[in-house]
């Protein structure tokens, strides 16, 4: 059978050396090499010219732009000519023996996709050994996950789904179900998006633990709050191209709301904003598209999202306020506390102090003697604090600006999303 790997690169180049050195290391049981392809979203690293000069018997696809993860991977699955097509993170490195279990593992004739067991860098912690997704919530978990590797995950089994971040596919089962939905941008969930499909499909996803590699994990997006935001997206596309619209309106919408305040006090409050806001605009295509939804399910629904994103700031806003309260001096009052942010940001948080004296005939000079002082002791250090004031207003005011721009495309979308609705009901009557 012969083998594609595809590794899908963006601003890894620290990790390429080690990636392709291991898979040129690679051999069937018959000898064959896999061909493997890299396919660059736009780095700015230069991990596309290390490979041309250090790896030229790679094949190296350029893209202009950053296509993400999902496509990334489907350019390189539009180029391959394996049957068996495997994809594979660039921060990854395959032990000896991996290509030759997943040919294994692929004998049998009903595995429509395969994944690793994937260890961290220390090659002794399990990071992944197949993952299960917890309904109606769509929160995935990676079985093993922090275990020390002691063989308890070594038997060849079924999975409801495997990370893409090592996973081969047969290509007559991608022909059939289609490539990655590259609406999961730039990642996170269209893997197991793509594993559902296989098994919708009627094929079995199995978990091959002889096929083991090291991974760095999360490499891509360092961000913490970006990465929460990236996730949350995943995990509401994916239960809307997943969970019946029923389920959503009978199960999904209360153990959200229950959850809700769980996941914005672990510091994913805003990420959970902007996911809601992303994905209500996304709702009534992918709901019309995936399930032929009527138009008063698609306004439950997306009145459903509106809530959430309502109660996410409502939530973040009593995480800020109990924070405040904390470390607010003991001297202070509720009371004494402006009524509305707006009146606190209007007051002029840092000035200088005016320096006065009534001491008769020599008043003057005390004051002169006082701002030079204070010129000398302590300007310096308020004009610091001015600084770190004007950052953070700064800061603050990107925010309120991004907020700003997602409540226009709101705005917009229920514009379109009302127009849309009226046009079904005609074409219904």
């Amino acid at each position: 059978m012969k083998t594609t790997v595809i590794v899908p690169v963006w601003n890894g180049r620290r990790y390429l050396e080690r990636c392709f050195t291991a898979l040129l290391a690679q051999r069937t049981w018959a000898g064959e090499a896999p061909e493997l392809i890299a396919v660059d979203n736009a780095s700015t690293d230069g991990g596309a010219d290390f490979i041309a000069a250090r790896f030229p018997t790679v094949r190296l696809l350029r893209n202009r732009t950053n296509q993400g993860f999902a496509g990334g991977c489907n350019r390189g699955l539009e180029a391959a000519n394996g049957e068996l097509l495997i994809l594979l993170n660039q921060d990854t490195q395959v032990q000896p023996g991996w290509l030759n279990a997943l040919h294994a593992a692929a004998a049998d004739p009903t595995a429509g996709a395969i994944g690793c067991k994937i260890l961290y860098p220390d090659a002794r912690t399990i990071q992944h050994a197949g993952a299960t997704l917890e309904w109606p919530l769509g929160l995935a978990h990676h079985i093993g996950a922090g275990e020390l590797d002691q063989g308890q995950w070594d038997a060849l089994r079924e999975a409801e789904f495997v990370t893409g971040a090592a996973l081969a596919i047969r290509k007559e089962v991608l022909a059939q179900v289609g490539p990655f939905d590259e609406g999961f941008w730039p990642g996170y969930f269209e893997d197991a998006d793509l594993c559902l499909r296989i098994r919708q499909a009627g094929w079995r996803i199995l978990y091959a633990p002889q096929a083991v590699l090291l991974h760095q994990e999360s490499t891509s997006v360092r961000d913490a709050a970006r990465r929460a935001y990236y996730y949350q997206c995943g995990r509401l596309r994916l239960l809307l191209k997943h969970l019946e619209p029923e389920r959503w309106l009978e199960e999904f919408i209360a153990v959200e709301q229950e959850n809700l305040p769980k996941f914005v006090r672990g510091q994913e409050g805003f990420a959970l904003q902007l996911a809601y806001s992303t994905i209500m605009m996304a709702a009534p295509t992918l709901l019309v598209d995936v399930w032929r939804a009527d138009p008063e399910t698609i306004v439950q629904i997306v009145d459903a999202l509106r809530t959430f994103y309502r109660l996410s700031i409502e939530e973040t806003n009593r995480l800020h306020a109990e924070r405040l309260a904390a470390t607010t001096p003991a001297w202070r009052t509720v009371s004494e506390a402006p009524a509305r942010p707006q009146e606190r940001l209007r007051l002029p948080l840092l000035s200088d102090f005016t320096f006065t004296s009534k001491v008769r005939g020599i008043g003057p000079l005390v004051e002169s003697f006082r701002r030079v002082w204070y010129n000398v002791a302590a300007r310096w250090g308020n004009q610091h604090l001015r600084l770190q004031q004007d950052s953070i207003n700064a800061e603050l005011a990107e925010e309120l600006a991004l907020l700003r721009q997602q409540f226009d495309l709101m705005l917009a979308e229920n514009a379109r999303l009302a127009a849309t609705i009226a046009q079904m009901q005609q074409e219904k009557t």
